[in-house]
């Protein structure tokens, strides 16, 4: 009877994998056919309404999309509350930016004005937000300090001018000084605070606008006047004005870790190592900022003075960036962990975004793959990061790869935390520039997160986050390019220009570090800082960025650099 076990056996496994894959290609079929049925309904408008409006009470993405369509049906009827609510719910399952906008319209077209101005306060400083705020608060006064809130000077100002009751003052002061108009500011700064004598936080705004219109004398007064709350601005102006120990004595009265470690930078400078020291390993053993720059400001001291063993101890806590940068860098194993079996209910969701995509409906597609996140486990997240990647979506992938970095470090997370995104042009103008294509993909991670209509607050742009008068020195100029408002937005061009001024830094340095930082502060101000701190070794150059900002930006670049040689390279020692 051996013969029978063998046949037994096989149709055991058979119906068991067919009772995990049929509910799931069941499910699958299901969720297409809604997805028809949305089609048809939208198409068929505005006899189908009621057939959205059924949709839209499902679950999931589906009903996502569904209230959406019904919320737009619903105000092409004019039932622009019916249209709101629907709106209002579909935000609580997923917000975006353009739906919120959508809403504070509906809202606003429902007669619901508090409702309205909420929503669209959210959405400052666009412009659209900015607008509708001047429709819907009737306070000029709140609205201009709203406004300045939200760093729309520009928009603010002609609320309170003239300031014509003292309530006006300060979000007219504020204004004026964030249009640049520092001495204006200050004479209004001054007038409030003559009713508000104890608000130092106002006081601290206004010594800014002194210390900007030229006024430093009286700017230091009112700093000194602050004690500690006042003593990193007042070391910082007077280190400007070459005050070297009243600034290190100022900086000490700070509880500023940035402070402190200007005092120590400052201290360096004297030839005082010793008290240097002192304050770089009381901030080493903190958790402020600047810790790291501390510890490697320590490590370069004693060894200077000898001490390879206290050295060696704060170089095994810095990060890679400087441990590289020290020459003592050591790659670190990579966790290898299993991903794991994906549920039923993810892999379904998946087959019907890939059904999705291959039929053009890429937005209800990415939907699909969003909601399946929803209670989702690790190896589940992991295959959704997954399809955002080959979809061509690496700023979602890296968002899910980052998530699952902290919770469950894999070789597989740090590969969507670091994903191999716009190949093509990365490979093709690194290899036309000569610059290490990981040290481009480092870049654009930390300057856009892999978005291409990336918009800084200081109006840089793309992927390299390039501002428009570097890019169009570069397009025209070193790429034979035509400059338009859409040339930073595409990203093979963006890519083009960026690595092309990486390239042209590195080399300007000769030094990779040096190039790296200029990216982000600048090659004048960055030749300028190493000069004055006398660098003469690599190790020496974070310590002389005087911007915090360069300084991370350095240190992360740096470290997203050696993880992609680290994941990607046969050569992950650079």
């Amino acid at each position: 009877m051996k013969w029978v076990a063998l046949p037994i056996v096989l149709v055991g496994a058979a119906i068991s994998i067919l009772a995990v894959f049929l509910p799931q290609r069941d499910a699958a079929s299901s969720a297409l056919s809604g997805y028809e049925a949305l089609r048809k309904a939208q198409s068929g408008l505005p006899k189908t309404i009621a057939g959205l409006d059924e949709l839209a009470a499902r679950a999931g993405a589906l009903g996502w999309q569904a209230k959406i369509a019904a919320a737009r049906a619903h105000a092409a009827q004019a039932e622009f509350a019916v249209a709101a609510e629907l709106l209002r719910q579909a935000l609580d399952a997923r917000s975006t930016t353009a739906l919120r906008a959508e809403l504070g319209s509906l809202l606003e077209a429902a007669g619901e004005r508090a409702e309205a101005k909420a929503e669209w306060e959210k959405l400052l400083p666009k412009a659209d937000a900015v607008q509708a705020m001047q429709r819907l608060e009737p306070d000029s006064i709140k609205l201009a300090g709203i406004l300045v809130t939200a760093g729309r000077y520009d928009a603010a100002l002609p609320l309170v001018t003239p300031a014509v009751v003292d309530a006006a003052r300060l979000p007219r002061a504020r204004a004026l000084a964030g249009l640049g108009k520092s001495s204006e500011a200050a004479s209004e700064f001054a007038r409030y605070l003559e009713s508000h004598p104890s608000d130092g936080a106002v006081k601290l705004e206004y010594a800014r606008a002194l210390e900007r219109a030229g006024d430093s004398g009286r700017a230091l007064e009112v700093l000194h006047s602050l004690g500690a709350a006042g003593a990193y601005r007042e070391g910082l102006l007077l280190e400007s004005l070459g005050r070297i120990r009243d600034a290190i004595d100022a900086y000490k009265r700070s509880s500023d870790g940035e402070a402190r470690w200007r005092a120590g930078r400052l201290l360096e400078s004297l030839g005082d190592a010793s008290g240097a020291l002192s304050i770089y390993q009381a901030l080493a053993s903190g958790t402020h900022r600047v810790r790291d720059d501390a510890a490697l400001r320590a490590v370069q001291l004693l060894r200077a003075g000898g001490n390879a063993a206290e050295a060696a101890k704060l170089i095994a806590g810095l990060p890679a960036a400087f441990q590289w940068i020290l020459g003592s860098y050591v790659p670190p194993t990579v966790p290898a962990a299993a991903p794991g079996e994906i549920s039923p209910a993810v892999a379904s969701a998946l087959q019907v975004a890939d059904s999705l995509a291959k039929r053009g409906h890429a937005e209800w597609a990415s939907a699909e793959a969003e909601f399946a996140l929803h209670d989702a486990g690790i190896a589940d997240r992991l295959a959704i990061g997954n399809w955002f990647d080959e979809h061509g979506d690496a700023r979602r992938a890296f968002q899910i790869g980052s998530e699952l970095l902290a919770k469950s470090p894999s070789r597989a997370a740090y590969e969507l935390a670091y994903p191999k995104a716009f190949t093509a042009s990365v490979n093709r103008w690194s290899s036309t520039y000569e610059v290490d294509p990981y040290l481009i993909l480092a870049v654009i991670r930390e300057e856009s997160n892999y978005l291409p209509t990336a918009v800084s607050s200081s109006n840089a742009m793309g992927l390299m986050q390039l501002l428009p008068s570097t890019g169009k020195w570069i397009a025209e100029s070193k790429c034979k390019l035509t400059y338009t408002a859409d040339l930073p937005f595409d990203p093979d061009a963006n890519i083009r220009m960026g690595t092309w001024y990486v390239s042209y830094l590195t080399d300007l340095f000769d030094d990779l570090v040096r190039g790296v930082a200029a990216y982000n502060g600048g090659n004048g101000n960055v030749e300028r800082w190493t000069a004055a701190a006398k660098v003469t070794a690599r190790a020496d150059v974070p310590g002389a960025l005087v911007s915090i900002e360069t300084r991370e930006y350095l240190t992360k670049v740096l470290n997203s650099w050696l993880w992609y040689r680290l994941l990607y390279s046969s050569d992950p020692t650079p």
